[in-house]
């Protein structure tokens, strides 16, 4: 199994705190930029543009979690570089199949947001047979903020041992990373704490070296 692709949230309000970000994770070696929803309400979709612009070849995520009509959405990511979009399997299932559908017409890949979905396995299925790129599991913060010891990795394991489409997973630290890595993830997304760090380039680098290192699957 190969290494798993590193994904650095950039969950910041700001485009000049997200250059920052964005310029300290490719230089610690992530593989993939996220947009995140917290710079998306902020600063719109005009954001991704900007940082596409400004860092020309990074892989970007755009964490839209599109709820309806994903046409414009997605048309627009494309337009501005972004080359993967998620849309949330918490949508009406022709929303996802939309999703899906458009962002293959664009150019862009789709990741189908397993969060909070009841029967998570199910839904990785039904992504599959749609067409999707990507699926995702995660537990939210709020969820883990509820309840600290609390990880769904049993989940993702499953998931991943059901479907072939690569399965992303958000972390919170380099333990569940790890135990991501060894149930199967395609996909590390991290962003907090590291993204606050004092040198965030040098906590990016820490955390892609030591899942990458002592990844079971490298």
């Amino acid at each position: 199994m190969a290494q798993p692709r590193i994904q650095i949230a950039v969950d910041v309000d700001n485009i000049a705190r997200a250059r920052s970000v964005v310029q300290a994770a490719l230089a610690a070696g992530a593989d993939w930029i996220e947009i995140g929803k917290p710079l998306i309400e902020f600063e719109g979709i005009r954001a991704a543009a900007e940082l596409c612009r400004s860092f020309p070849g990074a892989y970007v995520l755009m964490d839209l979690m599109i709820m309806a009509a994903p046409r414009k959405y997605i048309e627009a990511a494309a337009q501005a570089g972004v080359r993967n979009v998620t849309v949330t399997a918490l949508a009406p299932w022709e929303t996802v199949k939309a999703a899906i559908d458009v962002g293959h017409e664009a150019g862009v890949e789709v990741t189908v947001d397993m969060f909070n979905v009841a029967d998570p396995v199910d839904c990785a299925r039904r992504a599959e047979a749609a067409g999707a790129d990507y699926v995702m599991v995660h537990f939210g913060v709020d969820q883990k903020r509820n309840d600290p010891s609390g990880s769904p990795i049993a989940t993702l394991r499953r998931v991943a041992e059901t479907v072939r489409t690569p399965v992303s997973y958000a972390t919170y630290d380099i333990a569940e990373s790890l135990a991501a890595c060894a149930a199967g993830a395609a996909v590390i997304v991290q962003g907090e704490p590291l993204i606050s760090a004092a040198n965030v380039e040098a906590a990016v680098r820490a955390f892609i070296d030591e899942t990458k290192d002592r990844n079971p699957n490298g």
